[in-house]
């Protein structure tokens, strides 16, 4: 099955935030310090990955700034982006294979490597203004 229509979105969305929620490095960055109420943010990540994959206008936050402030209040290290990473891609390579899966995989390595890169930088900036 390949992520080319909204239900394998679903799918994969549903396996990869088990996979995160079971981590227990990542669960307590989602669930204690993020606050996130599931029922509500996995339909917004579905959506954003439909718009990122599908073209789908379904995606109308800015994630970075929700990034941004859960780094505030918890700094996002290394380690962070690579568990989020390895769940991500044992979740594709388990239970997708095809052009918008490799797609996804591609697009999550460079958001992540952005996100990364942009919070460092921010935080490099607050330290020199401080």
């Amino acid at each position: 099955m390949d992520l080319d229509n909204p239900a394998a979105i679903h799918r994969m969305v549903q396996i990869f935030y088990c996979r995160l929620l079971d981590d227990p490095v990542m669960e307590p960055v989602f669930l204690e310090v993020a606050g996130v109420h599931l029922a509500d943010h996995l339909p917004l990540i579905e959506g954003y990955w439909c718009k990122m994959l599908l073209g789908e206008d379904t995606y109308h936050r800015n994630m970075v700034y929700h990034h941004e402030q859960l780094h505030d209040q918890m700094a996002l290290s290394d380690e962070h982006f690579e568990l989020w990473f390895k769940h991500f891609n044992r979740t594709l390579d388990d239970c997708f294979e095809g052009p918008y899966t490799e797609k996804a995989r591609s697009l999550a390595r460079k958001i992540l490597h952005n996100l990364a890169q942009w919070l460092d930088e921010r935080e490099r900036l607050g330290r020199d203004e401080a």
